[in-house]
């Protein structure tokens, strides 16, 4: 049985999410990941900079980041943390 990756991202707002793609190749799960964090960061700072910034103010924010988990049959192991980088 071979592996497969997926992904799992922490959005500023503290909340996580497991992306619903199994990626058969862990280099396109590392593209996907830094994808999504690239547009993340990017709507963060028009947040930051329009007047939905008043709005968003009392939300503890946190730095996006993502996994990468590696699955084998039942065993599934952390191969990639973007906050490491």
């Amino acid at each position: 049985m071979g592996k497969t990756y997926k992904l799992i991202f922490i959005y500023p707002d503290g909340h996580i999410e497991e992306v619903d793609e199994i990626f058969t190749v862990g280099k396109d799960a590392l593209e996907y990941g830094n994808s999504l964090l690239a547009q993340v960061q990017n709507t963060e700072g028009v947040i930051n900079r329009g007047a939905a910034r008043d709005i968003f103010d009392e939300v503890k924010k946190i730095e996006p980041y993502f996994m990468i988990i590696e699955i084998k049959g039942k065993k599934q192991h952390l191969v990639y943390d973007s906050k490491g980088r």
